[in-house]
Protein backbone atom coordinates (compact mmCIF):
# COMPACT_ATOMS: atom_id res chain seq x y z
CA UNK A 1 0.00 0.00 0.00
CA UNK A 2 1.35 3.36 -1.15
CA UNK A 3 1.48 5.93 1.56
CA UNK A 4 1.24 9.63 1.00
CA UNK A 5 2.66 12.13 2.84
CA UNK A 6 1.63 15.97 3.48
CA UNK A 7 4.16 18.33 3.35
CA UNK A 8 4.33 21.80 3.99
CA UNK A 9 4.27 24.17 1.32
CA UNK A 10 4.98 27.66 1.69
CA UNK A 11 7.68 29.37 4.22
CA UNK A 12 7.65 31.89 7.00
CA UNK A 13 9.86 33.38 9.51
CA UNK A 14 8.74 35.09 12.39
CA UNK A 15 9.82 37.08 15.40
CA UNK A 16 8.58 39.46 17.53
CA UNK A 17 9.76 42.41 18.82
CA UNK A 18 8.42 44.68 21.46
CA UNK A 19 4.40 45.11 20.67
CA UNK A 20 5.08 43.65 17.06
CA UNK A 21 5.02 40.21 15.69
CA UNK A 22 6.76 40.37 12.62
CA UNK A 23 6.27 38.16 9.76
CA UNK A 24 8.02 36.87 6.33
CA UNK A 25 5.49 34.99 4.24
CA UNK A 26 6.20 33.19 0.61
CA UNK A 27 3.54 31.18 -0.73
CA UNK A 28 1.34 29.61 -1.52
CA UNK A 29 0.61 27.90 1.76
CA UNK A 30 -0.88 24.93 2.50
CA UNK A 31 -2.71 23.57 5.59
CA UNK A 32 0.43 21.87 7.58
CA UNK A 33 2.39 25.38 6.86
CA UNK A 34 -0.42 27.26 8.84
CA UNK A 35 -0.63 24.28 11.52
CA UNK A 36 3.22 25.39 11.93
CA UNK A 37 2.84 28.67 11.65
CA UNK A 38 0.20 29.07 14.38
CA UNK A 39 2.66 27.17 16.83
CA UNK A 40 5.19 29.15 16.24
CA UNK A 41 3.09 32.76 16.76
CA UNK A 42 1.74 31.06 19.43
CA UNK A 43 5.26 30.40 20.94
CA UNK A 44 6.45 34.08 20.29
CA UNK A 45 3.72 35.75 21.23
CA UNK A 46 1.24 34.11 23.95
CA UNK A 47 4.23 33.25 26.20
CA UNK A 48 4.91 36.95 26.67
CA UNK A 49 1.74 37.63 28.27
CA UNK A 50 1.32 40.62 26.04
CA UNK A 51 -2.21 42.33 25.78
CA UNK A 52 -2.31 43.86 22.89
CA UNK A 53 -0.01 43.87 20.04
CA UNK A 54 0.14 44.38 16.09
CA UNK A 55 1.33 42.09 13.26
CA UNK A 56 3.64 43.37 10.24
CA UNK A 57 3.34 40.86 7.82
CA UNK A 58 4.87 40.88 4.22
CA UNK A 59 3.60 38.63 1.54
CA UNK A 60 6.12 37.30 -0.93
CA UNK A 61 5.61 35.13 -4.21
CA UNK A 62 2.30 33.58 -5.09
CA UNK A 63 0.37 34.26 -1.83
CA UNK A 64 -2.60 32.49 -1.85
CA UNK A 65 -4.24 30.02 0.79
CA UNK A 66 -5.40 26.80 -0.01
CA UNK A 67 -9.25 26.18 0.88
CA UNK A 68 -8.82 24.80 4.33
CA UNK A 69 -5.54 26.17 5.24
CA UNK A 70 -7.55 29.85 4.95
CA UNK A 71 -10.30 27.97 7.14
CA UNK A 72 -7.73 27.02 9.72
CA UNK A 73 -5.58 30.34 9.83
CA UNK A 74 -8.86 32.28 10.23
CA UNK A 75 -9.34 30.50 13.48
CA UNK A 76 -6.02 31.04 14.71
CA UNK A 77 -6.23 34.75 13.63
CA UNK A 78 -9.45 34.76 16.15
CA UNK A 79 -7.88 33.30 18.51
CA UNK A 80 -5.30 36.05 18.45
CA UNK A 81 -7.26 38.67 18.36
CA UNK A 82 -9.25 37.33 21.34
CA UNK A 83 -6.05 37.74 23.38
CA UNK A 84 -4.70 41.19 21.73
CA UNK A 85 -4.08 40.93 18.10
CA UNK A 86 -5.42 44.73 17.04
CA UNK A 87 -4.01 45.71 13.73
CA UNK A 88 -2.22 44.38 10.40
CA UNK A 89 -0.23 45.62 8.14
CA UNK A 90 0.43 43.59 5.36
CA UNK A 91 3.01 44.78 2.80
CA UNK A 92 2.02 43.10 -0.40
CA UNK A 93 5.12 42.33 -2.32
CA UNK A 94 5.40 42.34 -6.37
CA UNK A 95 3.35 38.68 -7.78
CA UNK A 96 1.10 37.69 -10.09
CA UNK A 97 -1.73 37.00 -7.49
CA UNK A 98 -1.38 40.11 -5.30
CA UNK A 99 -5.08 41.16 -5.88
CA UNK A 100 -6.48 37.86 -5.24
CA UNK A 101 -4.06 37.37 -2.00
CA UNK A 102 -5.59 40.97 -0.97
CA UNK A 103 -9.04 39.75 -1.57
CA UNK A 104 -8.23 36.36 0.34
CA UNK A 105 -6.69 38.44 3.31
CA UNK A 106 -9.50 40.63 3.35
CA UNK A 107 -11.81 37.81 3.46
CA UNK A 108 -10.17 36.17 6.45
CA UNK A 109 -10.25 39.36 8.45
CA UNK A 110 -13.58 40.83 7.35
CA UNK A 111 -15.79 39.73 10.33
CA UNK A 112 -13.07 40.16 12.95
CA UNK A 113 -12.70 43.04 15.22
CA UNK A 114 -9.27 44.04 14.19
CA UNK A 115 -7.50 46.92 11.53
CA UNK A 116 -6.38 45.42 8.74
CA UNK A 117 -4.36 47.76 5.89
CA UNK A 118 -2.49 47.20 2.69
CA UNK A 119 0.75 48.97 1.96
CA UNK A 120 3.14 48.82 -1.03
CA UNK A 121 6.19 49.26 1.26
CA UNK A 122 7.65 48.15 4.55
CA UNK A 123 8.06 52.09 5.41
CA UNK A 124 4.51 52.78 5.08
CA UNK A 125 3.60 49.55 7.21
CA UNK A 126 5.81 50.66 10.29
CA UNK A 127 4.91 54.76 9.71
CA UNK A 128 1.30 53.18 10.02
CA UNK A 129 1.79 51.12 12.87
CA UNK A 130 3.74 53.42 14.60
CA UNK A 131 0.67 56.02 13.89
CA UNK A 132 -1.74 53.69 16.11
CA UNK A 133 0.88 53.88 19.10
CA UNK A 134 2.92 50.52 18.70
CA UNK A 135 6.51 50.59 19.57
CA UNK A 136 8.29 50.55 16.30
CA UNK A 137 12.30 50.26 16.10
CA UNK A 138 13.10 50.63 12.46
CA UNK A 139 16.47 49.58 12.21
CA UNK A 140 15.05 45.88 13.84
CA UNK A 141 12.30 45.75 12.12
CA UNK A 142 14.21 46.35 8.51
CA UNK A 143 16.74 43.94 9.69
CA UNK A 144 14.23 41.18 10.35
CA UNK A 145 12.80 41.19 6.76
CA UNK A 146 16.18 41.46 5.39
CA UNK A 147 17.24 38.75 6.64
CA UNK A 148 14.68 36.26 6.85
CA UNK A 149 13.55 33.39 4.11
Amino acid sequence: MAKYLNKQHGEFSLKMIQDLVLTNAVGPWNLECIVQFGLRYGESVYSTKATKWADIIMLQGESLLVPEAERDLQVRIARAIQTGLRHVAVVMCKSEVKTTAKMQMTRIYKDLPATIAFFESLEEAMDWVTEHGYRCERADVEAFFSESI
